[in-house]
């Protein structure tokens, strides 16, 4: 069952999700650039989240957005604070943070920044230093964006994450029945969140970060190269770095169980 509700943060409204079970161990999901145009309030995206790669039976999930609104020059740091308000309202206990690309990035800042939120931590397919050809993809991802090129969009996506056969499949798939397109408000969200991506910079706070850290990455991915999460690991006072061989950005999606045999014994600690 997800259970929906909104905090409000930095005087902004900030919607959530909560699945699994309300006496668990919270887990917070922290979303990537995927929420500009799929925040958790549409119901699409409600649908997709409802199946969590975790043990519902034994965790609080909670799936939180950004804000609605987002103000201009909005950085990772400005997300992680705001995220920060809303798990001091929602939270008695710290949590653990599964974070994916841009979340990741956020979650760098939230944990050095308000370690007592934070119990452990999960990194995956992100870096703590955007390199130019992230910036290029993002970049172009924005622009096709911000043309309404959506169709468009969602099959360079694709086949930016995904590699071999899962690749030739998820982009037919994609061509043969296309996602509804976002509603046109949403474009401007996605291009403050592309910005906030593209500018980020935690090279310098990793030091700060103590809790556990789990630290996963595709080895093709063409989004963000593995050799960056290979140093952000390598920056982490206590991580551990897991190369998925072969896959991309969406190795999640294209190896689920070895994802969740790998995520799901650091998130319960055993």
């Amino acid at each position: 069952m997800v259970r929906r509700r909104v905090v409000t943060a930095s005087d902004r409204q900030v919607p959530m999700l909560e699945v699994g079970s309300p006496a668990g161990r919270p887990v917070v999901l922290i979303p990537g650039l995927t929420d500009g145009l799929g925040p958790v309030w549409l119901p699409r995206t409600r649908e997709l989240l409802a199946d969590v790669p975790l043990p519902l039976d034994r965790i609080r999930g909670l799936v939180v957005s950004y804000a609605r609104d987002l103000g201009p020059a909005t950085t990772t740091r400005d997300l992680a604070g705001a995220l920060g308000e809303v798990l001091d309202a929602v939270l008695e206990q710290p949590a653990v943070l599964v974070a994916h690309s841009m979340g990741g990035m956020v979650a760098q800042h939230l944990a050095a920044d308000r370690p007592e939120l934070v119990a452990r931590v999960v990194l995956s397919a992100t870096t703590a230093t955007v390199e130019a050809s992230t910036v290029r993809v993002l970049r172009g991802w924005e622009a096709l964006v911000a043309a309404h090129r959506f169709d468009d969009f969602v099959l360079d996506a694709v086949g930016h994450s995904f590699t071999g056969d899962a690749r030739t499949e998820r982009l037919a798939q994609v061509r043969a029945d296309p996602p509804p397109h976002p509603p046109l408000g949403l474009v401007e969200r996605h291009r403050r969140l592309t910005d906030a991506c593209c500018t980020h910079e935690a090279a310098d706070r990793l030091s700060a970060i103590r809790s556990p850290a789990l630290v996963l990455a595709g080895s093709a991915d063409a989004v963000i190269p593995s050799s960056g999460s290979r140093a952000l690991a390598a920056g982490l006072p206590a991580a551990r770095f897991v190369s998925f061989e072969g896959l991309g950005h969406g190795f999640p999606d294209q190896d689920p169980v070895r994802y969740e045999d790998t995520v799901v014994p650091f998130v319960l600690g055993t």
